[in-house]
């Protein structure tokens, strides 16, 4: 038995306010359907968002359907959970997802399905604060229980776990041992599956970049999975051919010899890379100012979009970029907010809220995360 597993393609993110960048999260999603195809496997898994929004555009919902046309056709079917994109908790009516559903895309949310001797269970996403109040190691256990039992069992999830997320749940605690394989998505770097007791713990990370604070040059892709038996589990990363993410650090003493280094990039790749410059400067420098240089040296455009995230400081100060180390980061902030605010729920929230608008480009961002997410400003 042989299936894929990806996550978080975010369908409809028209990221940095680009087309161009709506088009490479369609392009890392149809890649993933062409090497399905390729691969002829049995079926396919998707651990949430699957769209980036819970109102995507016709042409977003137009898009899907064309790229869930060709699984169905091959009788290759594809099963998902919301996320916490695909259906934000302002939504009253349907999921987006329910229209897709036609085309062979299958729901499993807070229920199950089985595909010959394999059960595939999922759990719609659930956030943090809500999540502390329910006992998930029962509730899975509980779901698991009503289906009929087959030799191989699958979960999805979208959740926040510990450590990824220093404010998510306890992993140990929450998921029994009746699991077989547990791909989990929401968590948008991959991470090496590794074994829990008697399961195999998966996260493919997202098919596209969604925000600048991504570890560098980390690779984007899925997991093709093949399965001889309950303690025979074969799994191989499949790299996506994703646009490139260039960034570079820099002080003033070494801005032009930075520049200069850009500017022998090797631009062989059929889609131009984003620049992302951050530095420290004492001097007068502007974001104008290093545009300039780099117009100067002729190669402004090689890139489809250059960001530039300049910190200015005084000589008698010593500064250091807190999102080099996002992990790092995260850590420190939640040390501040622990020693500040004492409810956990609202601390959680905070939290949340502090991760995400790290990754947002403009006010546009910042506006929809807070109408699709407006239990995280409410008390």
């Amino acid at each position: 038995m042989k299936f894929i597993h990806l996550s978080d393609t975010h369908l409809g993110y028209q990221h940095l306010g680009l087309e161009e960048r709506k088009r490479d999260f369609f392009d890392a999603f149809n890649y993933v359907v062409e090497y399905a195809l390729q691969e002829n496997v049995d079926f396919i898994i998707h651990t949430g968002d699957f769209f980036h929004t819970s109102r995507p555009s016709n042409e977003t919902l137009l898009e899907g359907i064309t790229l869930l046309k060709k699984l169905k056709e091959k009788r290759i079917p594809i099963y998902t959970i919301s996320g916490n994109h695909d259906r934000g908790s302002g939504t009253r009516d349907k999921s987006p997802l329910e229209i897709l559903k036609e085309l062979g895309l299958r729901i499993v949310d807070n229920s199950f399905e089985a595909f010959e001797d394999i059960n595939i269970f999922g759990l719609r996403h659930i956030h943090t604060v809500n999540l502390r109040k329910i006992d998930l190691n029962s509730v899975l256990q509980e779901l698991y229980e009503k289906a009929d039992k087959r030799p191989f069992n699958i979960l999805m999830l979208h959740l926040e776990f510990q450590p990824i997320f220093p404010s998510g749940i306890n992993f140990e605690s929450s998921i029994p041992e009746c699991f077989n394989y547990v791909g989990i998505g929401h968590y948008h770097q991959k991470q090496d599956p590794f074994k829990f007791k008697d399961s195999l713990i998966v996260y493919p990370g997202s098919t596209e970049y969604t925000q600048f604070n991504e570890k560098d040059y980390s690779e984007k892709g899925f997991y093709l999975i093949e399965i001889e038996n309950q303690n025979n589990i074969e799994y191989k990363f499949i790299p996506i051919p994703t646009r490139k993410f260039l960034t570079y650090r820099f002080k003033d003493e070494d801005l032009e010899a930075v520049i200069d280094s850009i500017g022998k990039i090797n631009f062989s790749d059929n889609k131009k890379p984003i620049l992302i410059l951050k530095g420290i400067t004492e001097k007068n420098f502007s974001k104008k100012d290093i545009i300039n240089l780099i117009e100067e040296r002729g190669f402004k455009d090689n890139f489809l979009h250059i960001s530039i995230n300049i910190e200015k400081v005084e000589n008698e100060y010593e500064f250091t970029f807190i999102g080099n180390d996002s992990e790092k980061s995260r850590i420190e902030i939640e040390k501040i907010l622990s020693e500040d605010i004492d409810e956990e729920n609202l601390r959680s929230k905070v939290l949340t809220v502090i991760n995400a608008i790290n990754s947002f480009e403009n006010m546009q961002e910042l506006e929809n995360y807070i109408n699709e997410n407006p239990e995280l400003f409410t008390v």
